[in-house]
């Protein structure tokens, strides 16, 4: 077989992708960093107090980047910890560092195998929560004796909300019967109706700050929140590159709107035409002085103070959805997974082409309307019944099976 290698003194092109090399030399820098401070923040650790004994652990083996999952869960997961001793598992200091700054609840630090094993029998860890289907997560998954609960960080038809990976776990907490239907019918051998149980969306009964002082009749507040771009087509939901500038355009063209401009906390990780797209809006927005706001802070209080949204497929869709306001999600790219979705089927998705059109589909969706809409029958799929503080007590009433189930026992069924 002739040799492939070229010859000796002979020039060789090497194609270097830059995104990669680029996002590779940002997880060796990270690595060197957290293997330095390791030791110290051991001692840090406990700021929020003491880990608790017979607990919920909140398993969060990842990296900053993924904090935005965190803190959809913050305010429920405190509400919870009056009433049950909850802590938070990490497996890097930058996390650690992150969480203890933005929560009150206990973190305990486990690198490593052996300390996870430390803290998981030393302190009789009744439940696990997960927020996400990272692979770390298999770590955890090893011990028996904990009820092991997926909750995900956010209600979503995409393609990661019927991962396979849900039957690892022994129960899996969706927002009412959308998600139970989703599961059961895409997972093989997976019986929803004993696997689940339907907590609503607990993130609807809190107070978030971060609004800006805007007056209510300086103009109608419409938000924009599109998803990032993912990392594999199937997952290619994201608009900024093929809708963001015009769609943005267009909005401030009229000078009655006021844009909230929240792109994913992972934007331009992944793609550099993604953080190129993020920019042009951003000095689309910074043009018009301090009439439009790019927000890059918490997540909540934009449900009660704008007045309409476009968004992607995206959990900020599902959440929208829940106000009974005005929505318009965007088309996805022709690669990206269109799962069954009573949501998309039963919405007119704006195609990039539209774009320039997303004021008067607003309107159409009731935008400008003197009759509020109200959360509406398809909201009640996804999250059954909300009002009230429903779905705080059903989080915390579905956490308390979870500790029935613990004390029965492994191998005992349910």
């Amino acid at each position: 077989m002739p040799s492939r290698l070229p010859r000796l003194g002979s020039a060789v092109t090497v194609p270097i992708n830059l995104e990669k090399v680029s996002r590779l030399g940002r997880a060796v820098a990270a690595r060197v960093r957290n293997q330095a401070s390791s030791a110290g923040f051991v001692g840090r650790a406990g700021a929020n107090g003491m880990v608790p004994n017979g607990g919920v652990a909140v398993f969060f083996a990842t990296g900053p980047e993924n904090l935005y999952q965190f803190d959809q869960w913050r305010a429920p997961l405190e509400r919870l910890a009056r009433t049950r001793p909850v802590f938070v598992i990490v497996d890097r200091p930058d996390t650690g560092e992150a969480i203890l700054a933005r929560s009150t609840l206990p973190v305990a630090f486990a690198q490593g195998s052996r300390a996870l094993e430390e803290l998981v029998t030393g302190r009789d860890v009744r439940v696990v929560l997960y927020l996400n289907q990272v692979e770390p997560n298999f770590r955890m998954l090893r011990f028996a004796a904990p009820v092991h609960v997926q909750i995900g960080h956010g209600e979503s038809d995409k393609a990661s909300s019927v991962s396979n990976q849900h039957k690892a776990y022994d129960l899996v907490f969706v927002g009412g019967d959308a998600g139970r239907d989703r599961l059961t019918r895409a997972l093989r051998g997976f019986d929803g109706s004993t696997r689940t149980l339907s907590v609503g969306r607990p993130q609807l009964d809190h107070h978030y700050p971060g609004a800006p002082p805007w007056s209510r009749d300086s103009g109608t507040r419409v938000l924009y929140a599109p998803t990032w771009e993912g990392d594999r087509a199937s997952i290619t939901y994201g608009s900024l590159v093929s809708h963001g500038v015009r769609l943005v355009e267009a909005l401030t063209a009229d000078p009655d709107v006021r844009v909230l401009y929240r792109p994913h906390p992972r934007t331009g990780q992944t793609t550099a035409a993604y953080a190129r797209a993020d920019r042009a809006v951003r000095d689309l927005l910074h043009r018009a002085g301090d009439r439009h706001l790019v927000d890059e802070g918490g997540y909540g209080w934009q449900w009660d103070f704008a007045d309409a949204c476009v968004t992607d497929v995206s959990a900020v869709a599902y959440d929208w959805l829940a106000t009974g306001k005005p929505l318009v999600i965007t088309e996805p790219a022709p690669g990206a997974y269109r799962p069954p979705s009573p949501l998309l089927e039963q919405s007119d998705l704006l195609g990039a082409h539209e774009s320039a059109e997303v004021l008067d589909r607003l309107r159409e969706a009731g935008l400008g309307s003197a009759v509020p809409h109200g959360p509406s029958a398809l909201a009640a799929h996804y999250f059954g019944k909300t009002a009230h503080q429903a779905s705080s007590r059903r989080f915390a009433e579905a956490v308390d099976q979870a500790y029935v189930l613990a004390a029965s026992g492994p191998g005992s069924g349910r």
